[in-house]
């Protein structure tokens, strides 16, 4: 399911000190896995999360984040009442806590974490359950009161956040996010960006001290913090224009578990370097890769209105960036109904579109969920003559 994408986290890990390009390698090819491979879940957004750099001008504010919706309000807004209810448990730990740069403000609401909190568990590329995880929520908004645009604007997703927390002690470009089994969903009210970051649960690491980093751009930017081998130490760049806040976060540090963190990380590492066994399919995974490939093979089907149907309300114009990539964001349905589906899609136009190819359509993405078919959506480019491309999702047309 992860078809013309061997390009889209090329440069998705960035440390200071470069690992091992064997395990890099592996790293990009989990991430793949987790957004593409795994069956989506209805009403979950989701989002790829790539690198890109971005530089803007920065200051520091700290102070309450007394206007903003709470963790469980937040989580409730995803359709997730077992973790709205999670937050409000005597586990939760509030924040409340802002900073500003960058042009942005950025709140650290709040945290939970412990086994099965959620509605939605996900599951590794292995099918595995991952339901032991740690849930942040925070608040992204433009710190000169300009509203950010709404998922319904053509400016919705053009600027990238990167949220992730990070142990003290371990290189942030190699153990964050993304190389540690994270996803986030995300929404807009007021003007105002919420996201819930979800990632394995690092309490065992909160002896150490754990960080929350909030940054511009999609992945690890290693020219926004400093870390010292010596210490341990992840600090802001100072020097650094862009957004680059960082959070201490107040973890309880006797659930630190030394042992289990080691045996944590020899896990994480024998993943990364163990191949991975195809996944079994059942009757709707091959119904699903049976019409994604005649979709492939032929693309002018995507104008046979009793296949497949466009929706309009996805349909938005992208410019490539310096890298020449591509990126939109986007949903539809009822938040409150069952038919509900929003995402981010980035994908390099290079990738979408060869060169030396006469393609002018090319599917970026699609997920599902265990009702194959049924709830498939299908992240589609069209190349435009003017060097821009429009991105629509499209849906199966079912009898």
């Amino acid at each position: 399911m992860n078809r013309k994408l061997d390009d889209i986290l090329r440069q998705a890990l960035a440390p200071a000190n470069d690992p091992d390009a064997q395990l890099n390698q592996k790293l990009l090819e989990r991430a793949k896995e987790r957004r593409f491979m795994a069956k989506r879940k209805k009403g979950v957004p989701t989002a790829i999360l790539v690198a890109s750099m971005v530089l803007v001008f920065g200051t520091l504010t700290v102070g309450a984040a007394y206007r903003y919706l709470s963790p469980s309000q937040v989580a409730d807004r995803n359709k997730d009442g077992k973790l709205s209810q999670a937050f409000l448990g005597e586990d939760a730990i509030s924040i409340q806590e802002t900073q500003e740069y960058g042009g942005f403000r950025v709140t650290l609401l709040g945290l939970v974490a412990g086994d099965n909190l959620s509605k939605y568990i996900p599951t590794d590329s292995q099918g595995n359950v991952e339901s032991d995880r740690i849930y942040t929520v925070t608040a992204i908004e433009r710190a000169d009161g300009t509203p950010m645009p709404d998922t319904s604007d053509e400016a919705y997703g053009q600027e990238s956040f990167y949220v992730s927390p990070y142990i003290r002690g371990l290189d942030p470009g190699t153990y964050s996010l993304m190389s540690m089994g994270g996803g986030y969903t995300e929404f807009m009210q007021d003007g105002i960006l919420y996201r819930i970051t979800e990632m394995d649960n690092i309490e065992i690491f909160a002896d150490r001290g754990i960080y929350l980093g909030i940054s511009d751009g999609t992945f690890y930017n290693n020219e926004a913090y400093c870390f010292d081998e010596a210490t341990g130490e992840i600090t802001r760049n100072e020097a650094y224009t862009g957004l680059n806040a960082l959070f201490s976060v107040p973890m309880d540090a006797s659930k630190g578990d030394p042992q289990a963190a080691e045996a944590y990380l020899k896990a994480l590492h024998e993943e990364w370097e163990t191949p991975d066994e195809p996944l079994e399919m059942d009757e709707n995974d091959l119904a699903v890769e049976d019409f994604i490939s005649k979709l492939e093979e032929n693309p002018e089907l995507f104008l046979d209105e009793s296949l497949v149907k466009r929706v309009e309300s996805t349909v938005q114009t992208c410019t490539p960036d310096k890298d020449n990539a591509v990126s939109a964001s986007w949903e539809y349905g009822d938040p409150n109904g069952d038919n509900y589906a929003s995402g981010g899609a980035y994908n390099w136009m290079d990738t979408l579109f060869p060169k030396g190819s006469d393609k002018t359509m090319a599917i970026g993405g699609y997920n599902y969920s265990e009702d194959g078919l049924s709830d498939l959506v299908i992240e589609v480019w069209t190349k435009n003559a003017d060097g821009t491309a429009t991105f629509a999702i499209y849906v199966p047309v079912l009898d």
